[in-house]
Order: structure tokens, then C-alpha cells, then sequence
């Protein structure tokens, strides 16, 4: 049966003294399984799964399910990514980022505007790209859906037209005073979330006939449904009247892209996961290096293997600001983070007893996310995962008008003034400059790891920069130390990320003496509070050779996992 599972016990036995684990979210059954961040989408897949409908029809349905009760990231307003892998190893991943539009020029965010300083990337009318959540996801069904694409819409149409109980963690995201602030200062986008100049209370009925309309025209006409006819004269129309750049052609022309998953080897595993501009180079990088180094030193939770990982996090950050962006445009080196002889050279510069300073390493020209993901397993065996984002929390905090649906401030996640640090601190180089029609560079990686010719489970997270080395470190702890799936994604977490050079921690889960350790190492720690600022939200499921199914939620998150036929 569901249940809420803590892991301390386990845990204690797998995790020195210094360190504290949180408690999951769990569910176990078969016949197929839902991990996302809120309950109704949720059920949504499973209601899907229920019909007939296989893991691509049920992921689906979940992610235009949290485009109505998840509003701080779930979205058709934003963009994601998508890895799947059926029972047989077909694998499919679509990116489906949002970008720039055509009018967007390189100097978009540091030429003085019409206030005299420059536009902001992260609010107003030219902070949002172009949306590609909608076509990623019609695209991704095509591939590889069951059941008809009008089956799988209905949940979330159904959602927003008849409403869905406020819940209390959403009603307190909207609460949370800077996001209330952003929400209020637009008439339409407070009229839905602010009612009265309040956030919907826990229990109340929320209703969204607006965005039930928009569901309503994707629902029947696919992707044409928002690209094509009112739905993109409406938003143009709204873009023309702000000063936004979006168009009826930017949408007209936009298109997912089917990419070649990128596959590396970690211990006994093979995993799979998104290429550039997603963060699955990284992800890959963290665990190359890892294995040049030995995975045996990775096997612990001490201070040492603590120090090593931060050194791999560093490096592959390093190396993501200055080499990664849209392969479609010139200087992108995605080859570099495979590439055998380069990792190990990158490697012969750790030192295990010192801390390398992120200035020793060379200089190059000078995501609170809102990000959200789910995994899905049907009764096959197949996987999908799918991480997708506004980028800050409830992206732009402007619902298209007359739309219902949030836009994005994804121009952000461009080096908009290379040098400078976005809003996660991250600071970029030039081949992440805004263009026309460019794709802006992500950390978003979803994941398979396959044993075998098995998919063994499915992970991801949001977390803005922090989900690489989030993904990372459930990935260690479920192949090198042994660790349930549950147990992995309890785990204390930290993230390096090159700049600001410094370890950040969870609060209260790492001991004086684990800290004192490391600052020895000669490294900066600095502590985040886990419920405020988390290091990641993982929703992941693990299928056993057997076809049992364990679907957690990370308890960072509130979320939820579910199965179609519990068994404990």
C-alpha cells in the first residue's frame, strides 16, 4: 500500500554520523507507476495507464496535468526535455526548449532601454522565449504514445474546466511574498492566482476556464492547437500590446527537436540521458571523471570522497559555462565531456589533499527553479522521465492574456551579459549569448540508468543548477554504495558549481566536524536551508527484475509516487 516510508533506520546503517536523511514519499506495486510533484497530475498517469495507455501516453498526461495544478512550474508555457526507453530499447529524447525570438539580438539585455538601463531577462516583456513544451510533447506522443492524443488531454482539460482542490502547498508558493508580489503587479495574472488580492485558500476550488480553453484547442487540434490560429494570434496580440518580442511567426516556426540520447558508462550501468543544451554532458562528465579517478573512493560518504566529488562538480561546471549551448550554433565542444584522453588530463589536476581554487583553473571570456519532473513506468518494463520549467517560479508571472497560462523567463538562461551571473550564479561564456531563434543553455538532464537490457530506473529532478550533481549523487549512492532507491534520494546532498567557488550543504544534515574536514581541504561551505532552498526534488522510480515498482518522491518536494496495483 502507498505509505510515507522513512529511511533513517536504513540510512543510519549506511551513512555516518554526520550525516541525516530525510523521509520519502513511496509507493510499491506493479502494473505501472506515476513520481511527480503534485498528487492530481499524478493520478492523472495512473488514470491513463488504468486505460490502456503505455508510460508515453501516461507522461503525457501528467505533464498538461501539472500545467494546471502546479502553476510555479508545470506549464505550456515553458519548455523541458524528454528521455524515454521501452521494453524493447527503443530510446527517444526530444528537447524542447524554449527559444529566443527572431527580433532577440545579442545586446537584447545590456543596450539601455526605453527606463534608461537595461531590460531585465528574468521579468517583463522581453524576458520570455518562445514556448516549446506543447510541440515537445505532441512530438514525443507520435513517437511513442498508445492511446489517441484527444484520451490523453482529457484529464488536464477536465482539471482546469471543472477546478481541483487548492492545495496547501501551492496556495503558500503563491503566498510566498516575492512570488505574490510578481503575481500581483499584473491585472490577469492576479485575477487567477490572486483572487481578491489573495492566494486560493487550502480546500477551495480553483478553478481555470481561461487555460481550459487553451487545453481544450491543443486537446483537439494538436500541436496546431497552440502554434497555429487563435491561440497564437491571442498571445502575439498580448506580446504587442507589453512590448514583447514573441510572435505569431516565432511560433509558427518552432519546432521540438528529436535528439541522439547521449549514453555513458557508470559502474555496471549504462545511462541515458539528454544531450546539449541540456545537462546531460555534465551529468556525464561527473561521472567519467569519477571513473578515472577510481569509483572505489566514490563508495564512501566521508570528507575525502565529499572532497572529490566537489572537485568532478567543479570541473564539469567549469566546463558546461565555457563549452555547451545550442549545437546549432558555432563553439559548442559536447565531445569534450566523453572525450577519454581530455578526462583524463582533467582529472591529473585533482589534488585529494587541497582544494583547487576556481581561479587556478583559467579564465574564459567573461536556475529558487521553478523547474518541476516526473517519471513514469508502465506494466512493460518502459520508462519515461521528463523534466520541463518556466525557469524562476511561475517563469515571468504573466499569464498570456485571455490564454489562462504562464510565460516563461527563460531569456535568462542565456549568458545575457557574458560574465555575469544569472539568477542561479552561474556565469557563462559567449557560446551561450542570446541569438535569434537560439535554444538557451539548460541544466535539465532526466535519466535512465539500464542494467543490462533493463531499465533499472528513471530520475530527475529540478533545481536549477544543482540538478546535475543532484542526479550525480542518486546515482552513486543506488550503483556504488549500494543504496535503495529511496535511501539514495533521502541522502544529506551538497553542489559545487564553479563560481561562486564554494560547497553548498543542506542545513542541519552535515555535522560540525564533516565541515570542519572540508574547510581543511581548503574549500568555502556555505549552508542552504533545505525547505526553502533544497538542493533538488527528486521524482524517480526503480523497476526490480521481478516487476515490482518503487515510485519516491523526494521529501524535499511534497510530491507524491503511485502505483496502479499497490502490493505493500
Amino acid at each position: 500500500m502507498r505509505r510515507i516510508t522513512a529511511v533513517l533506520g536504513l540510512l543510519a546503517l549506511l551513512l555516518p554520523a554526520a550525516l541525516v536523511a530525510a523521509a520519502s514519499q513511496v509507493a510499491h506495486g506493479k502494473g505501472g507507476a506515476v513520481a511527480a510533484a503534485e498528487e492530481n497530475a499524478a493520478k492523472a498517469g495512473i488514470e491513463i495507464l488504468k486505460k490502456g495507455g503505455n508510460a508515453a501516453d501516461a507522461a503525457v498526461a501528467v505533464a498538461f496535468a501539472l500545467a494546471v495544478t502546479w502553476p510555479e512550474a508545470g506549464n505550456i508555457g515553458g519548455g523541458g526535455f524528454w528521455i524515454s526507453r521501452d521494453a524493447k530499447g527503443k530510446t527517444i529524447a526530444v528537447d524542447f526548449r524554449e527559444v529566443a525570438p527572431r527580433a532577440a539580438r545579442r545586446d537584447l539585455f545590456t543596450k539601455p532601454g526605453r527606463g534608461g538601463g537595461p531590460p531585465s531577462s528574468t521579468e517583463g516583456p522581453l524576458a520570455s522565449g518562445v514556448p516549446g513544451s506543447v510541440d515537445g510533447l505532441w512530438r514525443a506522443h507520435r513517437l511513442a504514445g498508445r492511446l489517441p492524443w484527444k484520451a490523453v488531454l482529457e484529464p488536464a482539460v477536465r482539471l482546469a474546466r471543472d477546478g481541483f482542490v487548492m492545495t496547501e502547498t501551492v496556495s503558500r508558493s503563491i503566498a510566498e511574498p516575492k512570488y505574490r508580489k510578481r503575481l500581483a503587479s499584473d491585472r490577469e495574472t492576479a485575477a487567477i492566482f490572486l483572487p481578491k488580492g489573495e492566494p486560493p485558500a487550502p480546500g477551495s476550488l480553483f478553478r481555470q476556464p481561461a487555460l481550459a480553453n487553451t487545453l481544450e484547442e491543443i486537446r483537439e487540434r494538436g500541436s496546431d492547437g497552440f502554434y497555429r490560429g487563435r491561440v497564437a494570434r491571442v498571445l502575439e496580440e498580448g506580446q504587442r500590446r507589453v512590448g514583447g518580442l514573441i510572435t505569431r511567426g516565432d511560433l509558427a516556426i518552432y519546432s521540438a527537436k528529436i535528439r541522439r540520447p547521449l549514453r555513458f558508462r557508470f559502474g555496471a550501468a549504462e545511462v541515458v540521458t539528454v544531450p546539449t543544451p541540456a545537462g546531460g554532458p555534465v551529468l556525464a562528465e561527473m561521472g567519467l571523471l569519477a571513473g578515472v579517478l577510481g569509483l572505489d573512493k566514490f563508495k564512501g560518504r566521508d570528507p575525502g570522497s565529499a572532497h572529490l566529488l566537489a572537485e568532478i562538480e567543479k570541473r564539469a561546471f567549469r566546463d558546461r559555462n565555457r563549452f555547451l549551448g545550442d549545437p546549432s550554433f558555432p563553439g559548442v565542444r559536447e565531445k569534450y565531456f566523453t572525450d577519454p584522453s581530455r578526462l583524463k588530463r582533467i582529472a591529473a589536476t585533482i589534488d585529494p589533499r587541497r582544494a583547487t581554487p576556481s581561479d587556478a583553473l583559467g579564465r574564459f571570456e567573461i536556475e529558487r527553479a521553478s523547474t518541476t519532473h516526473f517519471s513514469v513506468v508502465d506494466a512493460s518494463g518502459a520508462a519515461v522521465g521528463v523534466t520541463t520549467t518556466l525557469n524562476d517560479s511561475f517563469g515571468n508571472a504573466r499569464v498570456a492574456p485571455g490564454l489562462g497560462f504562464l510565460l516563461n523567463n527563460e531569456m535568462d538562461d542565456f549568458a545575457t551579459a557574458p560574465g555575469k551571473p544569472n539568477i542561479y550564479g552561474l556565469i557563462q561564456g559567449e557560446v551561450n549569448a542570446v541569438a535569434a531563434g537560439k535554444r538557451m543553455l539548460s541544466a535539465m538532464c532526466p535519466s535512465i540508468a539500464v542494467l543490462g537490457n533493463r531499465n533499472a530506473f528513471v530520475w530527475g529532478t529540478p533545481g536549477g543548477s544543482t540538478i546535475p550533481t543532484t542526479n550525480f549523487q542518486v546515482l552513486l549512492g543506488i550503483l556504488l554504495r549500494g543504496e535503495t532507491l529511496e535511501a539514495a534520494v533521502a541522502a544529506p546532498r551538497f553542489h559545487q558549481q564553479d563560481f561562486p567557488d564554494k560547497i553548498q550543504i543542506e542545513r542541519q544534515r552535515f555535522d560540525a566536524a564533516w565541515i570542519a574536514a572540508l574547510r581543511r581541504l581548503g574549500h568555502t561551505v556555505e549552508e542552504r536551508e533545505p525547505d526553502k532552498d533544497p538542493i533538488g526534488r527528486v521524482h524517480a522510480i526503480a523497476l526490480a527484475p521481478d516487476g515490482t515498482l518503487t515510485a519516491v518522491a523526494d521529501a524535499r518536494s511534497g510530491g507524491v509516487g503511485l502505483v496502479v496495483s499497490e502490493t505493500r
